[in-house]
Order: structure tokens, then sequence, then C-alpha cells
């Protein structure tokens, strides 16, 4: 009896455990799950990638029909201006979205909302209700410049703005009017600039550009505004000053370590003060080309953030859900929950710990201050929003008033292009004619063991098709005369006379090794120098014996007839040393391709270097 008795306690308690479990089971859906996937511009993603694995682990629900299903959130870089497009090419033309993006949004968070607005525009309904959206973080757009510059101008005593920078850069006396100014700085302020058609700072500067010459309110300014003379002189103007164009932030972060002899004043997203204080930006640095993330006062340089004299506006970082029947009524409910998480104080604070403004009312002075190159209590002149009608004219309005370019394209063809590479190299080298802008004026130059002019610079609209055709013959075979190579773009691009005006000139180089023909050297058109600033004399060879040199500019007898920057694409075994001495000796950059894992993606590369002319 008390042994039955025992066997029918134990069955109630198993009963009871599997009952509380089944219980359970039932509240979370038995393991279903809603699917909530993130677009963000990627300055967000260092922090909401983690903050996103937090909240999945922590398992929050939502309760459809009476049923509850657990919310499973995740995220996807997605660039501002790249958002926009996959949008409009998928409710204009009914687009797949590529699988970079994953799959179709759930929520979207561009740098500003102004794209969504101008989706709405495209599309002609109301995609995102643009004027109720909330904020997951804030940031103004600022100008950066180093501290002993802006002091220079006048900082802080002196307002400083968009005309301060034009009128020292279009004065004969440049810094030389300064009589704090440096030498190192040079005579001729650098400007940066990004692209707007990409770059949501650079947008966004262009619609500012355009407002300050304008004189008239955001609300009130129309899309004739555009082609009023003093607008367009203005902005066209200040285009002049440019030195060169990067297709993207990061390209623009990293330049910024190397200091004051490459790049003075440049706009950007406030965000980045912090990050360079705090050593979030990766550093391209100086002698052995290492990217490591590191302080920018450990380089012995302090920054500051400009807030404009004429205005600026906030980054809003919307959080926004498309009204589309894509998003399901369940993901809406689970995006709610994901919403509320990413208020929170716990979150907002970590956003805070990267440089960004709380989306919601949290104070933040205490932790951006100006140890981090910011002021809390600025931005104080802002403009208005413009109508959507009217960012599209300024947006149109780009290849009319950005600097022309003139690039030369420098192909590797030795034998150790062969396959692959070499038939990536010529897609993206197609691509490259294909998206660079009219205004643009092109050539070719391509080395195996000799080096051969194949097409003449000259407008892309006579050249495109040239290009392309002689492209399609290349082979590979030989050896690399890779540094007479490179002196052959130098000199033809800063030798073309068929631009008007000033023009951004830059050769765009394609290596995979290092050089090893020809009857140039190194030292015969770059000033190469050791850590004592001594000059070091390297033949047609680099490779690992000029580590520790550096690129010092271009020797006299070989200094090109206008500046000339040298933009690298990289590739398997290329000397990345000597990549790296010419983009120090010509204020160029460095890009790491790959001719393996995407299918396209070297060709991609080299399609985005048209972004720097």
């Amino acid at each position: 009896m008390q042994r039955n008795l025992r066997l029918v306690i134990a069955l109630l308690f198993v009963i009871g455990i599997a009952g509380f479990f089944l219980g359970r089971a039932g509240m979370v859906g038995s393991g279903d799950t809603v699917d909530v996937l993130v677009w963000t511009s990627g300055e967000k993603q260092n922090i909401l990638q983690p903050a996103l694995e937090r909240f999945n682990t922590d398992k929050h629900t939502i309760s459809i029909d009476n049923r509850r299903y657990v919310v499973n959130a995740r995220s996807v870089t997605v660039n501002s201006g790249d958002m926009y497009k996959l949008l409009i090419a998928k409710l204009n033309q009914n687009a797949e979205f590529p699988s970079s993006a994953i799959g179709p949004p759930t929520v979207v968070s561009p740098s500003t909302s102004d794209w969504l607005a101008q989706v709405n525009l495209e599309v002609g309904h109301k995609v995102f209700d643009v004027d109720n959206l909330k904020s997951i973080v804030r940031t103004p757009v600022v100008i950066f410049t180093y501290k002993e510059m802006a002091e220079c101008l006048g900082w802080p005593q002196r307002a400083i703005g968009w005309s301060e920078i034009l009128n020292l850069a279009e004065s004969a006396d440049g810094w030389a009017a300064c009589p704090t100014a440096k030498v190192e700085w040079g005579k001729k302020p650098l400007v940066a600039f990004t692209d707007p058609t990409v770059s949501s700072t650079a947008r966004s500067t262009l619609q500012l550009l355009t407002l300050a010459a304008a004189g008239v309110p955001a609300e009130q300014f129309r899309p004739s505004d555009v082609n009023r003379p003093e607008v367009r002189d203005f902005v066209k103007r200040f285009q002049a000053t440019v030195d060169h164009y990067y297709p993207e932030t990061l390209k623009l972060q990293t330049k910024m370590f190397q200091g004051p002899h490459f790049l003075h004043f440049a706009p950007v997203e406030e965000y980045t003060l912090p990050w360079l204080y705090q050593g979030k930006v990766n550093a391209e640095s100086v002698p052995g080309g290492q990217v490591q993330q590191r302080p920018i006062t450990d380089l012995g340089y302090n920054v500051v953030a400009i807030y404009p004299k004429e205005g600026t506006v906030w980054h809003d970082n919307p959080f926004a859900i498309p009204n589309e029947p894509w998003v399901t009524h369940g993901q809406r409910e689970a995006a709610k929950v994901l919403g509320d998480y990413l208020w929170s104080e716990e979150i907002q604070r970590k956003f805070m710990e990267w440089g960004f403004r709380p989306g919601t009312a949290l104070p933040f002075a205490d932790v951006l201050t100006p140890k981090l190159g910011v002021d809390p209590q600025q931005p104080k002149a802002l403009v208005g929003r413009l109508p959507s009608e009217s960012a599209k004219a300024i947006q149109d309005s780009w290849r009319d008033v950005k600097k022309s370019g003139v690039a030369v394209l420098v192909l590797d063809t030795s034998g150790s292009m062969s396959g692959t590479r070499l038939d990536q190299a010529k897609q993206g080298a197609k691509r490259f004619i294909d998206a660079a802008s009219p205004n643009t004026h092109v050539g070719l130059v391509t080395f195996s063991g000799a080096v051969e002019t194949r097409v003449p610079i000259g407008p892309l609209s006579q050249t495109r098709f040239a290009i392309a055709q002689a492209v399609d013959t290349l082979t590979a075979s030989g050896q690399a005369a890779l540094y007479e190579a490179t002196k052959r773009g130098v000199d033809m691009a800063g030798s073309y006379s068929g631009v008007p005006g000033e023009a951004i000139r830059g050769v765009v180089l394609l290596s995979d090794g290092a050089g090893n023909a020809g009857q140039v050297g190194l030292s015969d058109f770059i000033q190469v120098q050791n850590k004592q600033e001594q000059e070091v004399k390297v033949g047609v060879s680099g490779g690992p014996g000029v580590k520790d040199l550096l690129g010092a500019g271009f020797v006299s007898a070989s200094k090109p007839g206008n500046p000339v920057h040298i933009f690298s694409v990289g590739i398997g075994e290329a000397d990345w040393e000597t990549l790296r001495i010419f983009a120090e000796a010509s204020g160029g950059v460095v890009v790491r391709g790959s001719q393996s894992g995407g299918g396209d993606a070297l060709a991609q590369v080299l399609e985005l270097f048209s972004k720097y002319f």
C-alpha cells in the first residue's frame, strides 16, 4: 500500500513538472519566433550588434492571438545611400534585395531620415512616417580640424564656418597669413569631402552649403533656388577647394591619423571626434602599415569639432518601420519591443560611450566633453528641414558643382595576374569608368616587364569605350615594372591640360606583387626617407626592405605639374610597404582588394575608387 502511494506521489510530481514546462513552452510558442531584421548605417553597428545578442539572450516575447512568440533580432550594415537605392529598386521595380542585405528589413536606420523622406518622394507614397520617427541616437554634422588650426582661425573666441574655410583656401597667402601656422601644414589648406550619393554627411553638407549661399530658411528653399547664380557659384567655389574626395567616411577617418600634412578640414559626424580620442578608429599608421586602433593623441595630435556658424543639422538615426506588406503584424509588434530595449538607459549609455548623443532625454554632458573634442552645449545654430523636392534638387546638382577629376588607371598585367585576378581587373576597370562622374577625364596604362600607354587621357565621353576595348585585349605575362608604370601614370595625370580649372588628379594603381623590372627605381620619383628624415635610395625592387622607410613627397626633378594622388588597390602578395609609401608621398590611399569570397569583390573595389574623383 505504501509502495503504491509512493508511486502515485512520484507520478503526480512528474506530471506536475511536465505540466510546468509544457506551460512554459506554450508561453513562448514552443520554439516559435518572430524575426526582426534591422538595416543600420555602419557607425551604429559596433554597439547595435552586441546589444541585439544580449536582447536575444534575454528572450523577449510578444503575444499574438493569445500565443507567445520569442523575438529574434539581428542587424546588418547597409550604408545609408545604399538603403535608399535598394528600397527604391524594390518599390519601383520590384527588384530583389541582394544577399548582402540578408532580406527585407523590418527596421531601417540610416544616419538621417532625410534619405527616407527621399524614398517617400521617389515612390509616390508614404513608406515612412518621417515626421513621427523616433531617434535611436543623434549626432550633429560638424567640421573636423586640428586644434592648432582652429586656434589659428580665432577659435574658440571667434565663430567659424564654411565661409572662413573658403576664404582661407582662396587666399593667395593661405596658412601664411596665420602667425602661428606651422611649416608642416603647407601653404594650401587641404579640404576633404565624401560622396553625397553614398555618404549622409556629404549629402547634408552639400545641403548646408547650398542653404548658406541662398540665405533663406530651409523650409522656404525652392528647387529652382539651386540654379541661382550666387548659390551655384558659392558651392562650386567651395568644391574647388577640395583636395580630394573620399568614397566613404571610414577611409576619411583613417586619413585623419596621418596628421596635418594630409588633411586639414572635413565635414564629419560629431561622434568621429570621441572615436579618434578613444582609439575606436582603425589607423593606417606610419612605417609598417599595420591597421590598429589607438588614440589620436598617441600620434601627438589634438582635434576639435567646429560647429559651423551658418548652422548645421542633426543626423537623427531613426528607428523606422516600413509601411510595406513585407513587414507582418507580428514583426511590427516585435519591432516595438526591440525599440523599447534600444531606448533603455543601459543601451543608450552604451551608445554614449561611443560618442553618440542619446535618442532619449538622458543627460550626456558628463560623457561627451571638450576632452573628446566636442562641445555638449552645441550646436546652437540649426537649419530646418528641407522639403523633399528641394533636397532632391540639391542632390541632383552634385555633378554640376563637384570638382573635375583626372584619373589614370594603371593595371598590372604581369604573369601573377593570370586567371581570376586579371578577369576581375578587367571587370573592375569597366565598372570604374561606368561609375565615374561625367566630368572625369580618364586614361589607361598597363605594365608587365614593360610599360604601355594604352589610352591617353581624355574626357570620359571620348575614352570610355576605347578603354573598355583595350581592357578586353589584356593578357598576363612577364615581370612587373611597378615603379616605371606608376611614374608614367603620375606624369600623365600631372601634366594633362585638357580639363578647365583645377581638378582632382590621381593614379588608380592595381598591383599584386613587388616591382622587379623597368628603368625607374622608387627613389627616381618618390622622396624616400628613414625615420631620421635622411634620404634613402631604393631601386626597382621594394618589398620588406622599405618597411621602416617613409614617403616624403615627389622628388623635385619628377614633381608633377599639378598635385597627383596615388590610390592603390593591392591584392595577394602585393608590395604593401611600397604602396604605403606611394600613399604617404602623394596623400593617397591603399585598399586591400580580394579576388575571392564574393565573385566580383576586386571589381567592386575598383568601382569604388571612381568616387575619389
